[in-house]
């Protein structure tokens, strides 16, 4: 998988505790200054589930919870440069 820009912010989304999609829309939109689509979201989450660079934990209630792995944390610290 390239690692790419939209990755990035998501895996900082991430990068201090877990997550629910609200919470890293939020942040993805404010670090990014832009009003990326949840589908977009959605779908890098997705990516980055199936390669291992994050974890999606269901509560109870339903909602869905994202947790940056060890493999995240890696290509984030890798990739990312803070403004």
């Amino acid at each position: 998988m390239k690692v790419s820009i939209l990755n990035l912010h998501c895996l900082n989304a991430l990068s201090d505790d877990r997550e629910d999609i609200s919470s890293i829309v939020a942040d993805v939109r404010r670090s990014t200054h832009s009003n990326v689509t949840l589908d977009d979201i959605k779908a890098c989450l997705n990516d980055l589930v199936a390669e291992q660079m994050a974890s999606r934990t269901p509560d109870q209630a339903g909602v869905e919870w994202y947790e940056l792995t060890p493999r995240g944390r890696q290509e984030l610290d890798a990739h990312w440069v803070d403004e």
